[in-house]
C-alpha cells in the first residue's frame, strides 16, 4: 500500500497519540490523510501527506480509497524504536493491517483494521487577523521557555511585530518577541492587531511535528482559535485548530 520513512511516521504519531485515542486514516490516490479532534472538542488535527511524499505507494486494482483505523497508543509502539534510515511498509488486507519496519532488523506487526467514527466538519471556513510564519524550531524553543513560567500562552501580532509570551506567579515572565527584521520571522501579515491566550499543555502536545518541520504558520485572530500549520521538506503538512482559553 505505502512505504515511508519511519522516524517521520513515529514523531507525526508520538503528537497525534496525545490528541486522538484512534485514528482514521483516508488512503486515496492523492496520498494519506487524518483528520480528527480530541475528547474534548477543544483541539482538532489534521495530517496531509501527498503521494508523491512516499518511497512506494500504490492502489490495489480499482480501488480508491482505504480507511485504516487503529489505536492510537498501539501505533505509538510499533514505530517507538523508528532511527532515521529506517523504512515502515504499511498493507491493508481487509479487516487486517500489516506494518513492516525495516531496521536492522525486520519487525511485522498485525493489526486489527478498526471501525473509527471521526466525528469533524469536513470544512471548517476561519478567517484571521494576523498571520506570522517562524522558524519550527524557534517556536518549539519558545513554547518550552513559556511551559517553565506559566499554563497560559499569549500570542500578539502587531503592524511590525510577534510576541509570545506568559506571565506566572511570582511576578515570572518570559516573551520571545520577533520584529520584521528578525531572521526567525519569515513572514508576517496583519490585517489588524491581535492577541489571544491558549492552554500551553494543548500546544505542547504538538511540538514533536516541530522536529520534521522547517517553518510553521502561526495564524490567529483577539481571543478566536489559533491556527498552526506545520510544513515539511516532503510536501506533508499538519494543521492544529486549537480553541483559545477561557481561564
Amino acid at each position: 500500500m505505502f512505504r515511508y520513512e519511519a522516524k517521520v511516521f513515529k514523531e507525526l504519531v508520538d503528537s497525534v497519540s496525545k490528541i486522538l485515542d484512534e485514528g482514521l486514516f483516508i488512503i486515496t490516490g492523492e496520498g494519506l490523510r487524518l483528520r480528527g479532534m480530541d475528547p474534548a472538542r477543544v483541539a482538532l488535527v489534521d495530517i496531509e501527506i501527498p503521494s508523491s511524499s512516499f518511497f512506494d505507494f500504490y492502489m490495489a486494482g480499482d480501488v480508491e480509497r482505504v480507511e485504516l483505523g487503529v489505536n492510537m497508543e498501539t501505533l505509538k509502539g510499533v514505530v517507538a524504536r523508528a532511527k532515521k534510515g529506517d523504512q515502515l511498509e504499511v498493507r491493508v488486507r481487509e479487516d487486517k493491517v500489516l506494518f513492516i519496519v525495516e531496521s536492522v532488523v525486520l519487525r511485522r506487526y498485525l493489526l486489527p483494521n478498526l471501525e473509527v467514527i471521526v466525528d469533524v466538519p469536513e470544512d471548517i471556513s476561519l478567517e484571521f487577523d494576523a498571520t506570522a510564519t517562524v522558524i519550527a524550531d524557534v517556536v518549539k524553543k519558545t513554547l518550552r521557555d513559556v511551559e517553565l513560567v506559566g499554563d497560559i500562552v499569549e500570542f500578539d501580532a502587531g503592524e511590525d511585530y510577534l510576541s509570545i509570551r506568559s506571565v506566572g506567579p511570582e511576578r515570572r515572565r518570559v516573551e520571545t518577541r520577533l520584529t520584521r527584521e528578525s531572521p526567525a520571522l519569515i513572514d508576517l501579515e496583519v490585517k489588524e492587531p491581535a492577541t489571544s491566550r491558549y492552554d500551553v499543555g494543548y500546544l505542547k502536545r504538538m511540538l514533536g511535528v516541530a522536529k520534521i518541520a522547517e517553518s510553521i504558520e502561526l495564524s490567529f485572530s483577539t481571543d478566536k482559535p489559533l491556527k498552526m500549520v506545520f510544513k515539511s521538506p516532503d510536501g506533508s503538512r499538519v494543521t492544529y485548530l486549537l480553541a483559545p482559553s477561557t481561564g
